[in-house]
């Protein structure tokens, strides 16, 4: 059997501001390093097989608070959001309406963030990401410190739910998702812990 736990980074200002955060490299806040210190706590009689994280500086610190010997994995990063990283929705649909509009009314997953990418491509990242840490880690224990969007994705490949199936669900930060897969059959263990 195959265990991952995955971990959506610690707060950030930006997080505390609902900004569109994706590729835009902010660091957690004071908060976010005491929810990521709770979470190492929680898992402190784990012993990871694996441990994986997305570059970026929350997800970073983050999985540095929690564990040691650490992959730093560019396939790991949230969304680029593009122009409209860092920006909250009022700001978005001020400064790019058009856009806006396409984004309220378009398939949101065939949508491209104004010089980004698209959901669809984060779907096949995650997808790509998680099949190779798999391939590679056949049992025991893998930790991936990664963002919100990623997560979502990656339960949503796992469990089958097809493309629409990651918008079903909400990851916190520093949210504790468990997934087990036994010969390739995966089971949803905990969401949020």
């Amino acid at each position: 059997m195959l265990e991952l736990i995955l971990v959506r980074h610690g707060e950030t200002d930006s997080n505390r501001k609902g900004t569109y955060s994706g590729w835009t490299d902010v660091e957690l806040n004071k908060y976010g390093i005491s929810q990521a210190e709770r979470v190492r706590d929680k898992l402190k009689n784990i012993n990871f097989d694996l441990v994986v994280a997305s570059p970026l500086k929350r997800a970073k610190k983050t999985a540095e608070i929690i564990s040691k010997n650490i992959i730093y994995d560019e396939g790991l990063k949230e969304i680029n959001f593009g122009l409209w990283d860092n920006l909250s929705l009022e700001e978005i649909e001020k400064k790019y309406p058009k856009e806006y509009e396409l984004w309220m009314e378009d398939d949101r997953e065939e949508f491209i963030f104004p010089q980004g990418e698209s959901i669809k491509d984060v779907q096949e990242r995650a997808a790509n990401i998680i099949d190779n840490i798999i391939k590679k880690q056949k049992k025991g224990t893998v930790l991936i410190v990664t963002h919100g969007g990623l997560i979502r994705n990656i339960v949503a490949h796992l469990l089958g739910m097809g493309r629409t199936g990651s918008w079903r669900f909400r990851i916190d930060n520093c949210g504790i998702t468990k997934i087990q897969i036994t010969d390739g059959y995966a089971v949803l263990t905990e969401l949020n812990g």
